[in-house]
């Protein structure tokens, strides 16, 4: 004796395998498996492509001017003179 399914039980069991389909992805288990394997794939392509990037070129520092110089010492022996030489203080 041979049982063959009428068209009617295939569509109800096509329907009970959507459900049960649809349930197993629905579940935060399946979800958080996919997520985690999704990172790590992410992650393993991004180590295997990576390259460094090259150093860029440094720009020249400014020169900065030379400070100016100190101002000369005055001779010691002209204090708050006239402005004439030490000959002239002398006479």
């Amino acid at each position: 004796m041979i049982l063959v399914a009428s068209g009617a039980d295939n569509f109800y069991m096509n329907v009970n395998y959507l459900q049960l389909i649809m349930e197993v992805i629905k579940d935060f288990r399946v979800i958080a498996t996919i997520v985690a394997a999704l990172m790590v794939i992410e992650f393993a392509k991004f180590v295997t492509s990576y390259k460094k990037k090259p150093p860029k070129a440094k720009k020249p520092k400014a020169v900065k001017a030379a400070p100016p110089p100190p101002p000369a010492p005055e001779a010691s022996g002209t204090e708050g003179g006239d402005g004439g030489s030490s000959e002239d203080a002398e006479s």
